[in-house]
């Protein structure tokens, strides 16, 4: 069938519309598309070619001919739920980083406390140098204190005896007593201050000393 072309052009034509009937044959049908399912407002399951633009953020099953399950598309998420993902990441972010720092932190306390002791021994008598100073302190200060409350006793006896002879304390007894006792405050909270030191620094070297053994794989 020519109608009446020449032969040739004939020939071509037929070629040009048998590609064009298989290009369309090979194009997919509604009816071999896939098949999509939604739940309605009603809570029904409803299936079609296209979801309804109503139901298109609510999330969708696709479905081949037949009947298999081909792709699951969830349910579009909120403003709010979207603004949980993002701060649930920044958190991530934040806690990875604070571990990073954490670490970085670690190792420097490592290399320092390798560079300064080269022994177990070293770390106990660095701690007990620290330790002997600072009760040499207390000790100090202690019999300070016991001078200061004989000093303090004297006085207050002094001005006991006035007051019984009916005498009024003098201003320079009175300010003696108080400045006294000041000073026995002052040197009380002293020792208070370096007994606390002393706690810190026998955790300090108790720390020092296990992560020392853990560093170079030794048991206590």
């Amino acid at each position: 069938m020519n109608f009446g072309y020449p032969r040739s052009i004939a020939r071509r034509l037929g070629r040009v519309l048998a590609t064009s009937v298989i290009g369309l044959a090979l194009l997919p049908s509604p009816a071999s598309a896939g098949i999509k399912c939604w739940v309605n407002r009603d809570g029904v399951r409803e299936c079609g070619n296209v979801v309804p633009p109503e139901y298109a953020q609510q999330g969708h099953e696709e479905k081949s001919k037949s009947g298999l399950t081909k792709e699951v598309t969830g349910k579009a998420k909120t403003v709010e739920e979207a603004a949980a993902e993002r701060q649930a990441r920044e958190a991530a972010a934040a806690e990875a980083a604070k571990q990073a720092a954490a670490q970085k932190k670690q190792n420097e306390l490592d290399r320092v406390l390798l560079a300064t002791f080269s022994s177990e021994d070293d770390i106990t008598m660095a701690r007990d140098g620290q330790l002997a100073n600072i009760d040499s302190q207390i000790k100090i200060t202690r019999e300070h204190i016991r001078k200061l409350n004989e000093s303090l006793d004297d006085m207050v006896s002094k001005a006991a005896d006035e007051e019984k002879r009916g005498r009024e304390v003098s201003a320079d007894l009175r300010k003696g007593i108080a400045d006294t006792r000041q000073q026995i405050d002052d040197e009380s909270n002293f020792i208070r201050n370096r007994e606390e030191e002393a706690e810190k620094i026998k955790s300090k070297f108790a720390t020092d000393l296990a992560r020392f053994r853990e560093l170079h794989g030794a048991t206590p």
